[in-house]
């Protein structure tokens, strides 16, 4: 799919803005673009529902089809779905595309940790949010962290330590093995922070990064805390 995005995708920036104005002018270009997809999906769909097949035989219902699924794609590639399915297709040893499409995945993460009730509307997607979350924190573990988004991850990681817990938000442990070591300190830091449950998670990421071959799971955090009393 990478090779196949054409177009400004900087403007997706703009999703995080600190500037309300910008960043509401970026959310409405981005929720008319997932709003004209649902629209084609839905056209297509319609058609489908004439014959029950993805192979009409009727000629106009091939072109009509056809000419969905090509308004759906299109406008799909023009969402942050778009970069960030680029990102996940890519391999992990492609250094060149990797690099052009990491930082939209990084962005998809931060307007998640930044602007929650934005990224999760139903009107900014047409599937899970969550589960693009996931794949894309799995995709980071298991293909490393391009070095040109490090600080971000960095500073993700330490979003989620010190917030209410949200939906796959342990995955971010799993990171703290692809950054320099030196990240250990300011983990270290929340140990003495205010919230007894930001110091718990701080003290179990550190034990996590000294337990470098022991795989993190959804039930680690749970065994720790018994462990530890």
């Amino acid at each position: 799919m990478s090779a196949e995005l054409h177009g400004d995708y900087f403007w997706m920036l703009d999703l995080v803005a600190t500037d309300q104005v910008v960043r509401r002018r970026a959310l409405a270009r981005h929720q008319a673009l997932v709003a004209a997809e649902g629209e084609a999906l839905h056209r297509w769909n319609g058609l489908w529902a004439v014959e029950r097949t993805e192979t009409p035989t009727q000629p106009r219902l091939v072109a009509e089809m056809d000419q969905a699924s090509a308004d759906q794609l299109w406008h799909h590639k023009r969402t942050i779905h778009g970069p960030v399915r680029a990102f996940l297709d890519s391999a992990p040893d492609d250094d060149v595309t990797e690099a052009l499409w990491a930082p939209f995945a990084v962005l998809y993460l931060r307007w998640e940790a930044d602007y929650p009730t934005e990224w999760g509307a139903p009107e900014s997607r047409m599937w899970s949010p969550w589960a693009t979350k996931e794949m894309l924190l799995l995709r980071f573990e298991r293909g490393g962290l391009p070095e040109g988004v490090r600080p971000e991850i960095a500073e993700l990681i330490l979003s989620a330590l010190g917030r209410p817990y949200r939906c796959k938000d342990w995955m971010y442990a799993r990171l703290v093995r692809h950054l320099d070591p030196s990240f250990l300190d300011r983990v270290a830091a929340l140990t003495a922070a205010d919230d007894p449950l930001v110091r718990l998670r701080a003290q179990f990421v550190l034990h996590a990064a000294e337990s470098r071959e022991r795989r993190i799971t959804r039930a680690s955090w749970q065994r720790w805390l018994s462990a530890s009393g």
